[in-house]
């Protein structure tokens, strides 16, 4: 049976967030605000959790992987190739409301048993999720929660836990309303970064 679960920041619950961590180590889903939407996260290396959050979100295409969640630019080096232009500009842009893609780190796949070339990364400014990858102590899968039944756009968690609870192990809740947006997303995985969908944050940050 899925749980919502308020908790809170600082300091963040450790009670809390081992209790999620527990889940994430036995294939769990949970949801959580993830700064500007709702989102779905599980152990990146389990395929029976990410099977379980694309059946949540059969829109999300099939041969692209889920976002990665990192605790720091540290941890972002570890799944990605990070090179000394990139690490100036992305210590400006995290953490933030920017997913990156970047050549995947050839320790990847042995970390998640993940062979993508490149890979999706993302630092976000909330603290409980940084809090929460960081006691995980690797990244974590996520994906935005799709539309509502009603087909509007979830900005409180109950309202993601009456439509998706029946799919999820445990709900995060710190009880705000979220906007709903989308972030940014910078394709850096060459020279030059490529804006492929403006959202929350300012691009140009990537043109210094």
């Amino acid at each position: 049976m899925s749980e919502h679960l308020y908790t809170y920041v600082n300091p963040t619950s450790e009670k809390h967030l081992s209790r999620v961590c527990r889940l994430l180590e036995a294939d769990g889903v949970i949801a959580y605000p993830l700064d500007v939407n709702w989102a779905f996260g599980c152990d990146a290396g389990s395929p029976k959790a990410l099977d379980r959050i694309r059946r949540l979100k059969p829109t999300h295409p099939k041969d692209q992987p889920f976002t990665l969640i990192c605790s720091d630019i540290s941890m972002a080096s570890s799944v990605g190739n990070i090179d000394n232009h990139q690490y100036r500009v992305l210590k400006k842009a995290w953490p933030g409301p920017y997913t990156v893609l970047l050549k995947r780190h050839r320790s990847l796949p042995r970390q998640i048993k993940d062979k993508r070339p490149v890979v999706g990364v993302r630092i976000p400014e909330s603290t409980l999720l940084r809090d929460l990858v960081t006691m995980w102590g690797k990244p974590i899968a996520t994906t935005s929660v799709p539309l509502l039944n009603d087909g509007t756009v979830a900005r409180l968690g109950y309202q993601v836990f009456e439509d998706f609870g029946h799919g999820i192990d445990l709900l995060l809740d710190l009880g705000d309303e979220l906007p709903g947006l989308d972030s940014t997303i910078i394709d850096f995985s060459e020279d030059v970064p490529v804006i492929m969908r403006v959202g929350v944050g300012d691009p140009e940050i990537f043109g210094d």
